[in-house]
């Protein structure tokens, strides 16, 4: 009797629609040195309607290896950090809301090395130097015209960045956002520490379609220069997006995202400080129910250095 309910149950969620909206993954670029920009989650294309509410539980677990140089500068970036967040959202009209995203930041050597070396090996890829370090290892380290600006090298868990938003329906599928981050975070543990805000417009292209959904996304971002790199920091970073997904059934959607950011600062040659970033994230979502969902995906950097090599995306999602 109870495998028979337990059949019953899984074959109807199985067939039934969602009433889970299908926004895009929640991830941004993960990179140590971008904590200080105001980047914001894209491809929410819907606002929330007054009185409703949608949690958010999500883990990006990141791995990133810099290790360059010049006449001028070297940057070594060799870490890992776990991003931990809890999200709130909550209408408050037909189509207004508002919420708070609060990080917890983990940083340190982490684990991943092996398991990405043997990734790289496997398939033929540059390991850009990094079997040349030792593994699980944390550093931190900039030196320009022979002036340290930058030498971190203790793990660290503690808060990020608070993040505030609010978001205004302009049609069924188009939003205009807003957020605002707070200087919650240690700077000189580099989780942050500063003052930003973006706005953008996320827009729905397949909202007429019935297992196709998705996003483009445009905006800007604006922040306060920021210790030790503020003389370098751009203070203002545009942003863009385009996500697409696909139902293969009710309860089970892939998703693929590529999102972008202009350089985040300027006055070097080094890839990492002097590239736009462009980040790769692919992976499924899984509705657990009609109202929780749950995100498994990862997210690779299409422009070497500017992003995290390797990050791993979770998220549960309740609305």
């Amino acid at each position: 009797m109870k495998f028979s309910a337990f059949v019953i149950a899984t074959a109807s969620l199985l067939v039934s629609p969602t009433l889970l909206a299908d926004p895009a993954f929640a991830v941004r670029n993960e990179a140590t040195l971008s904590r200080a920009t105001a980047l914001p989650i894209l491809g929410e294309t819907r606002a929330l309607n007054d009185g409703e509410r949608a949690y958010s539980l999500r883990l990006d677990w990141s791995n990133e290896y810099v290790n360059a140089q010049n006449a001028r500068e070297s940057l070594l970036i060799d870490g890992e950090s776990q991003r931990i967040s809890f999200g709130f959202r909550q209408g408050l009209a037909p189509g207004v809301e508002i919420g708070i995203d609060v990080p917890l930041l983990i940083t340190g050597g982490g684990m991943l090395d092996g398991v990405i070396e043997s990734w790289h090996d496997a398939f033929g890829l540059p390991n850009g130097g990094r079997q040349q370090r030792p593994q699980d290892r944390y550093a931190v380290q900039y030196v320009k015209d022979g002036q340290t600006l930058l030498d971190v090298h203790d793990s660290s868990t503690d808060f990020g960045d608070i993040e505030l938003s609010a978001g205004f329906a302009l049609r069924d599928n188009l939003a205009f956002r807003a957020m605002a981050k707070l200087p919650t975070g240690r700077d000189s543990r580099l989780l942050g520490g500063t003052t930003g805000g973006a706005i953008w417009f996320d827009y729905n292209p397949f909202a007429s379609l019935t297992h196709w959904f998705g996003y483009v996304s445009a905006g800007v971002s604006y922040n306060e220069a920021a210790d030790p790199l503020g003389g370098q920091q751009n203070p203002l970073v545009g942003l863009g997006g385009v996500g697409v997904g696909y139902r293969l059934i009710p309860a089970l959607a892939l998703i693929t995202q590529f999102n972008v950011q202009t350089q985040l600062y300027k006055g070097s040659t080094l890839n990492a400080l002097d590239n736009p970033g462009g980040q790769l994230a692919f992976g499924g979502r899984v509705s657990l129910s009609r109202r929780l969902a749950l995100d498994l995906g990862v997210q690779e950097d299409l422009l070497l250095s500017s992003s995290p090599d390797f990050s791993i995306h979770i998220g549960l999602a309740y609305r």
